[in-house]
């Protein structure tokens, strides 16, 4: 059986039939100038993990069995995809899939938070968001970074607040986004999250 998804940029990502159809062998396609083939083994808060299965010609730095991670878009996931190696962010081997996918998102976002207003070590710092999670992460970053984390109504305080400005720092043009990507890693290496509950098996395994 044939499963597809779409895209909102064309040509960007595609789906690849991965098994027979009418019993007609299907030949997954090798992917072309600057595309990766790639496998999904996990998703969850807004960032999907997989392997390489195949690199295509001039995709530098990404070769096959690497693992790498790419914004997830709400499609449904075939066993192989193709997509341009400018929308995939490489993993350290060193971090789990649960960890990325639990992680990354709110990861990305909580350093431009954290970025958005500047704060001294032992300076008290209230975080103001609507969302739990990035409250929570965000908080933990800026206590790795010294500061003291109060209660959002507290006064007389530095005041970190999440708003869409704030969050589109975290993301942007792929280099600024691999390069917060690795921030993000070397956070989690650090142990700076710990406290933040992961997802489990049943949250971030790939549907069928």
């Amino acid at each position: 059986m044939h499963r597809t998804t779409s895209s909102p940029r064309t040509g960007t990502l595609t789906a690849v039939p991965a098994s027979s159809h009418a019993g007609t062998h299907l030949v997954v396609p090798r992917p072309s100038i600057g595309r990766l083939r790639l496998r999904p083994t996990r998703r969850g808060r807004g960032f999907i993990v997989g392997i390489v299965d195949a690199a295509g010609p001039d995709t530098n730095g990404f070769a096959p069995r690497d693992r790498v991670a790419w914004r997830d878009r709400g499609e449904e996931l075939p066993e192989l995809l193709l997509m341009d190696q400018d929308d995939v962010l490489g993993v350290p081997s060193w971090i789990t899939d649960e960890q990325v996918v639990s992680y990354l998102g709110p990861g990305l976002i909580a350093r431009a938070l954290v970025r958005t207003r500047p704060f001294a070590r032992g300076e008290d710092v209230r975080v103001v968001s609507t969302d739990p999670l990035v409250a929570e992460m965000t908080g933990a970053w800026a206590r790795s970074l010294g500061a003291r984390v109060v209660e959002p109504a507290a006064s007389a305080a530095v005041a970190i607040e999440d708003d869409v400005r704030s969050r589109r720092a975290g993301f942007g043009s792929h280099g600024r986004l691999a390069q917060a990507a690795v921030e993000v890693f070397q956070a989690i290496r650090r142990g700076v999250f710990e406290g933040v509950t992961t997802l489990g098996e049943a949250d971030s395994r790939i549907a069928a």
